[in-house]
């Protein structure tokens, strides 16, 4: 058995006095992050054998699969480099067409983003990569639709236009998810692509200015931000405060003249194409919370299920 290094020791030593102590607890008395006492303990539990009365462990806020294909001879070395990272809770070697399994933790998605980006794609011996945020994990008793999303399908089934539909989307995303603005594009058009209208296709907002809608959507085109996830992995991104978080660091005057502070948001897809993104914003700082998550994604995958029908109408203008 491989000898303990120090830091192994002392979170030993003090889960051996107290196993009841948590692991912010633990993270706080030796010095290092809580991810990185997660990380240890685990190890210690499956290689050393031991064993802990009991531990408090907070549930990450932003959690991320990777799927990963890599050059050929470089599986254990691409495995071993992303083990020892301490975001990464475990990698599994795999069989089919990739061949590591990567489970990661975060304090936030614009880490999670940070991550993929600097660890996963831009580094060596990683050929193809697939990435998607964990929403909800469900066990027995917990799947189901929300009231509020049947109500949207029935409802949705029965309107005559793309305008009607998207009105209806930010209704229920006001009222039902407790959003204080919404804003839903439809359209092929992807906000970091070149175009030349400030319109991808049909848009319908609710809370936000003009000015803003108008703004963002020409800053995303230029820059290629706000959207990143959304745009080329069709993932959810969660930010707490656009004021201060780094998605919108190019955009932060504009956020802070809106007066918005969270902001989640979407892709609208069916099948695998993707038909738009829906973004809710509430003006102040809420916690991400799965359910909520979950309860968004469902909106917009019913949004998706039925925006196929009216995809060649024309834009209208929204009202504010």
């Amino acid at each position: 058995m491989p000898e303990l290094d120090a830091l192994d020791k002392r979170i030993f030593g003090l889960l051996a006095e107290n196993g009841r102590m948590s692991n912010l607890e633990v993270a706080a008395q030796v010095g290092v992050s809580e991810k990185t006492v997660r990380q240890r303990i685990r190890r210690l539990i499956e290689r050393d054998g031991m064993r802990v009365g009991a531990t408090m462990a907070l549930p990450a806020p932003s959690r991320l699969i990777v799927l990963v294909r890599v050059e050929s001879g470089q599986r254990y070395a691409v495995a071993d480099r992303l083990a020892s990272m301490p975001q990464v809770d475990e990698v599994h070697l795999t069989t089919g067409a990739y061949e590591l399994i990567v489970l990661a933790s975060f304090e936030s998605d614009s880490e999670a983003l940070e991550f993929y980006v600097r660890h996963v794609e831009q580094v060596p011996g990683i050929e193809e990569s697939v990435s998607t945020h964990v929403v909800e994990t469900i066990t027995l008793g917990t799947a189901g639709r929300s009231d509020h999303v049947k109500r949207f399908d029935e409802q949705a089934s029965r309107v005559g236009s793309m305008t009607e539909l998207l009105d209806l989307a930010c209704d229920v995303a006001t009222a039902s998810l407790g959003a204080d603005r919404v804003h839903v594009a439809a359209g092929d058009a992807r906000l970091a692509d070149p175009a030349p209208s400030p319109s991808p296709g049909t848009m319908r907002w609710r809370g936000l200015s003009s000015r803003y809608v108008e703004e963002i959507l020409i800053k995303g085109r230029a820059e290629g931000v706000v959207l990143p996830n959304i745009v080329k992995h069709n993932q959810h991104v969660f930010v707490a405060d656009a004021q201060t978080d780094p998605i919108f660091r190019s955009a932060t005057d504009l956020v802070v003249s809106e007066g918005f502070h969270s902001w989640l948001g979407m892709p609208v897809c069916h099948g695998d194409t993707r038909h738009g993104t829906l973004c809710l914003y509430w003006n102040t700082v809420i916690t991400y919370r799965e359910d909520l998550v979950r309860q968004g994604q469902e909106l917009a995958d019913t949004l998706g299920k039925h925006l196929p029908r009216f995809s060649a109408e024309p834009a209208e203008p929204s009202p504010a």
